[in-house]
């Protein structure tokens, strides 16, 4: 690709394609495309592709795009951006060009003398037919008044209206529902609804006209309502081959058919984001979209809310100190009440919006709170560590619980993000607020890092601060995702903010990945080592209950893993059981070496050292009475102060020999 003449503005504003060739003719699309340009102040790149760069063929290109700059006149000239382009590959140089530039929106004909394929173009897209042959189109100085709009609530519909919503006070477009008159008037209420669905979806307000038609079928209500417009725009359709042999193909029948201009727009369609844009639009359906009204207090309550002040700095010094004292007496109860005092939620909330928004003062406003309250929790949980090496006390199950973060705690901090977007988005929805800080929890695994941390257990530490990463990133990337569902985004000409947008999203998916590939790997880990633990448990269990080694019944199991003297592990075991008979040595033994073998085959311990410890019970049935036998008397053993010493259970404790299997 070769541009022999003009350039590519330099600008970061909008930008639509017009491609021409030397035989074409402007028409419509051409008034379409520069209405767009100067209703999003930038630029309509009115390109003509040639085969080489000679003479006769320059010659053309440059009397048409001469006689665009006229057809644009004096007012609307500066908004065109004129191209000569050699080309010997067509859609390779287009799909650079489209690159390059940063092109939204490409316009072509596809009834002219050059067959465009535009299947490759990720950008939007826009192909005309019929605007070309029809007389009352090649004049572009009969300006372009009236668009028509036929659609059943599609998300090509509504992109198309997103961005042909800024040229609404100056072109009249009408959205239209065709109802079949077979199906009745619940078919005409059906289209009432989803045109006033998609109008919402777009923000439309009263910009943009409805209106609903009876005809027997879609194509002849179409051709019968575009009689008085000068364009007719069709969101691309992806009806399946045994619709089209049912229903037909509307949008080929109505280009077949029509005497207007007929315009088929696709959205645009990049490798993943053309899947990511039929899944929101699903999603959209699901989950009820806020108008602007709404979603300007959303974003009002939210950013007052995400701004630091002393009292956003004084509940979080408060939230680690129960917490940490919580935590420390393993009390859930004290942890649950520091998460309903804890402020965290709100700037992390709006560092969802802010991505979404693309606004980059509230993303660093936003991101500012979360770093300065983290580390503000976490030096107060030192300070309480300190009191934990003072006291000399053990890490809690409440402590232990937070350093060890699994997928299952990604799970909950994302639900936990959707619910608390919809929360603050819809002020009817406000009471779940407290669940929700509950469900994710942001100050005590803080609390966490700063206890353990100061009591030199770092490994623990680097656990809890995790888990609170990843309560961050998922909360944060939750939040965004259900703005984007209720509505919020950026305008389409704030090519400044999108930018922005794009780039916090892939922050933020980058983020998300990364905290996923860790806690896969750490709950692999803790499976294994539960895997580990329960089959210990079961064997250990199925030796003491064989009748051939005790006939017993496990009352405590206790075990770790811990080197020998030689450097080796060694499985240290202590093990309480119940019996009815007495336990012998050698029984012991011989329950070592059954456990030892069985762990060992398995690859689970290569040496162990068992204690048992036994407790004798009598087992008696009150339907059959004892048999007598003679019992020696008692002798009573006296204390120091001469009173008989009463007798007592005796629990007997036997110990096998550390073996090596």
């Amino acid at each position: 690709m070769e541009i022999i003449e003009g350039q590519i503005p330099a600008d970061p504003t909008w930008r639509g394609l017009f491609l021409l060739t030397s035989a074409d003719q402007l028409g419509k699309t051409f008034d379409l495309g520069l209405a767009l340009a100067r209703a999003h102040n930038g630029y309509l790149l009115t390109a003509v592709f040639l085969h080489s760069a000679i003479p006769p063929e320059m010659a053309q290109a440059r009397q048409l795009l001469a006689s665009a700059r006229q057809a644009a006149g004096s007012e609307l000239a500066d908004y065109i951006c004129p191209l000569i382009i050699v080309s010997t590959d067509f859609e390779a140089d287009l799909h650079k060009l489209v690159s390059a530039a940063q092109v939204e929106l490409v316009l072509a004909h596809l009834d002219g003398p050059i067959w465009h394929d535009l299947n490759q173009v990720t950008c939007a897209v826009a192909a005309v037919r019929g605007d070309r042959t029809n007389p009352e189109n090649t004049a572009s100085n009969d300006r372009l008044q009236h668009i028509l709009m036929p659609t059943s609530g599609g998300p090509n519909t509504a992109h198309a209206l997103q961005f042909l919503l800024r040229i609404a006070p100056r072109i009249k477009i009408t959205a239209l529902y065709i109802a079949r008159s077979y199906l009745g008037p619940n078919e005409e209420a059906l289209g009432r609804s989803r045109l006033r669905q998609l109008l919402q979806f777009v923000d439309a307000s009263d910009r943009i006209e409805r209106q609903v038609v009876t005809a027997d079928t879609v194509t002849d209500g179409i051709l019968a309502a575009s009689s008085d417009c000068d364009l007719v725009i069709i969101g691309a359709t992806k009806e399946s081959s045994i619709d089209k042999v049912l229903f037909g193909d509307i949008p080929a029948a109505v280009v077949r058919q029509s005497k207007r201009p007929v315009m088929i727009v696709r959205q645009p369609q990049a490798r993943f984001s053309h899947w990511w844009a039929y899944l929101f639009w699903y999603m959209r359906k699901l989950l009820p979209h806020l108008d602007l009204v709404k979603r300007t207090e959303a974003y009002t309550r939210i950013r007052r809310g995400a701004r630091p002040d002393i009292d956003f700095y004084m509940l979080i010094s408060l939230s680690a100190i129960i917490a940490a004292f919580g935590l420390m007496s393993n009390s859930a109860a004290v942890v649950i009440g520091a998460m309903l005092v804890a402020p965290l939620m709100s700037p992390i909330v709006g560092m969802g919006m802010a991505v979404v928004l693309g606004d980059a003062r509230f993303l660093r406003l936003t991101t500012a709170a979360v770093a300065k309250g983290a580390l503000l929790a976490i030096g107060v949980g030192m300070l309480a560590g300190l009191l934990l090496v003072v006291m000399r006390l053990p890490l809690t199950p409440e402590l232990l619980a937070r350093t060890r973060p699994s997928l299952l705690d990604l799970g909950i901090a994302l639900f936990s993000g959707l619910a608390a977007a919809y929360a603050l988005s819809r002020s009817d929805a406000a009471g779940a607020l407290p669940g929700v800080a509950i469900a994710a929890a942001l100050v005590p695994p803080l609390a966490t890092v700063g206890i353990t941390f100061a009591a030199g257990y770092f490994w623990e530490s680097l656990g809890a601060l995790l888990l609170f990463i990843t309560n961050l990133v998922s909360i944060s990337s939750a939040t965004a995702l259900m703005f984007l569902v209720l509505g919020f985004r950026p305008a389409r000409n704030q090519k400044a903010r999108r930018a922005v947008q794009m780039r916090s999203v892939q922050v933020e998916l980058l983020s998300l990945a990364t905290v996923i590939i860790l806690l896969s790997v750490l709950t692999v880990e803790l499976v294994q080592v539960q895997t580990r633990e329960a089959r210990i448990i079961e064997v250990t269990t199925m030796a003491v209950e064989d009748e051939a080694i005790i006939g017993g019944s496990v009352v405590e199991l206790e075990y770790d893993f811990v080197l020998n003297d030689s450097g080796h592990e060694l499985l240290r075991m202590d093990v309480v059981v119940r019996s009815t008979r007495e336990v012998s040595h050698r029984q012991v033994e011989r329950l070592q070496q059954e456990i030892g073998t069985t762990l060992q085959n398995e690859g689970i311990a290569r040496q162990i050292a068992l204690t048992l410890s036994v407790i004798r019970v009598t087992e008696l049935d009150p339907l059959i009475p004892p048999t007598a036998t003679p019992t020696p008397e008692a002798t009573p053993i006296l204390t120091p102060d001469g009173t008989p010493m009463p007798v007592t259970a005796v629990a007997c404790k036997l110990a096998g020999s550390g073996c090596l299997w």
